[in-house]
């Protein structure tokens, strides 16, 4: 009966952790899409690219952050 009870334990812990590392972003499908958004900026390979990042940054934070906004807006009218 011990045996049983160790198997069965074992197979909980293993389906779980199988569903941590194997999952990806299935848990967050929204997250998942966002991921392959474009206009994304990219990040910079040498120094000297910093303030041009940094401007492009800025730009898509603000864009997102009206986005959001739009989204719940409507998602609070409904």
């Amino acid at each position: 009966m011990r045996l049983i009870a160790v198997l069965v334990t074992l197979l909980i812990v293993g389906l779980l952790v199988q569903k941590q590392l194997g999952g990806g972003n299935a848990a967050y499908p929204d997250r998942a899409l966002d991921s392959s958004r474009e206009g994304k900026p990219r990040v910079p390979t040498n120094p000297g690219q910093l303030p041009a990042f940094e401007k492009q940054l800025n730009e898509f934070v603000d864009e997102e952050a009206a986005r959001r906004a739009s989204e719940m807006e409507a998602a609070e009218a409904q």
